[in-house]
């Protein structure tokens, strides 16, 4: 999205840019992110695009829950108050673009190999824990796409002879079972609240100095979402338990159990430890598995390098999927 930097800046009030503002890393995937230095310090800044009422709609859940969670000293990069007229934490300064942005926090996530997850575990879990107790309810999360729906798409990538026809041709017994499980668990489950709904090792934020309470900061609140308390800790737990962002691997239970046992000390609430447990888990999965998919369809007017991506994440979640569905009873000892 082309926008002027020179007007975000006077629109926030950020200052003079110092020079043109450069696009942060991601890891691969792709970003929105971009690093502005004023004359007034350092900002993120982010772009999107308000496409349906459902963006509406999620602008101001993700502004109700960022502000309890302000309030309550959940440590994060600050959100700048956007001029009029606003979404959220959102400037809409017409058509259909938006603009946020954040002060910038010094650190480095936990990806890198080497990284200190025993100290990252206690502060993850008691942050969880002091989210689900805000006042944040109201929603039910959303039940997974119906396993037709999947077969439409495999359908549409083999007539468009797409690559990403086989991989997820290949996907379809992993999600109707994956789809099974989380149907079932929905059918009896506690009160949900929102949550971050993207908590891993990439949006946990070490910072130096001190800078933030605890030393931690969790970043990217764009993905805010209705969850059952703990099985937002539970699939938090194994995503930040495995290598990479996501359980697919046998994960380490010395990542995992104390994680959950800060989230239980600091009060967060919980439930039986059996495959239910993972039904948070699993929604995320398919729910990230079918928005690559429609990447790779050329939907979301994906660009060449969003269809790469997305056909590479739909490639390894045919891969992993299965892993993940057979390793549960198992995972489901960590939990107790």
């Amino acid at each position: 999205m082309d926008i002027d930097q020179d007007a975000v800046a006077a629109a926030f009030g950020l200052g003079r840019p110092l020079g043109p503002w450069r696009r942060l890393d991601n890891g691969g995937a792709p970003t929105d992110g971009l690093l502005l230095e004023t004359s007034r310090g350092r900002w993120t800044v982010r772009t999107g695009r308000l496409r349906s009422e459902w963006h509406r709609e999620q602008a101001h859940r993700v502004h109700r829950l960022q502000r309890a969670a302000l309030a309550a000293g959940v440590a994060m990069p600050r959100p700048v108050e956007p001029p009029a007229p606003a979404l959220g934490y959102w400037h809409h300064p017409g058509g259909d673009t938006l603009v946020k942005v954040n002060g910038w926090l010094d650190g480095h996530d936990l990806r890198r190999p080497g990284a200190d997850l025993a100290g990252a575990a206690d502060w993850t879990g008691r942050t969880l824990a002091r989210i689900a107790a805000l006042d944040t309810g109201g929603e039910q999360p959303p039940p997974p796409h119906p396993v037709a729906q999947w077969r439409e798409w495999v359908a549409e990538a083999e007539a468009g002879g797409l690559p990403v026809a086989g991989p997820a041709r290949a996907l379809l017994p992993a999600v109707a079972e994956a789809v099974a499980l989380v149907r079932d668990a929905q059918s009896g489950a506690p009160a949900a609240v929102l949550v971050h709904g993207d908590t891993s090792r990439a949006n946990v934020l070490r910072t130096p100095g001190g800078c933030t309470p605890g030393g931690y900061a969790l970043i990217d609140w764009e993905s805010v979402q209705p969850e059952v308390p703990w099985w937002e800790a539970v699939s938090v737990a194994f995503r930040f338990a495995t290598p990479f962002n996501g359980a697919a691997v046998d994960p380490d239970p010395r990542v995992v159990r104390p994680l959950l046992a800060a989230y239980l000390d600091a009060g967060g609430p919980g439930v039986p430890a059996d495959a239910s447990a993972f039904a948070g888990l699993l929604r995320s999965q398919l729910s990230t598995a079918a928005w690559c998919l429609w990447l790779a369809l050329g939907h979301r007017e994906a660009d060449a390098a969003q269809r790469a991506f997305g056909l590479r994440i739909v490639t390894d979640t045919a891969r992993e999927l299965p892993l993940v569905l057979g390793g549960l009873t198992g995972w489901a000892a960590l939990l107790r």
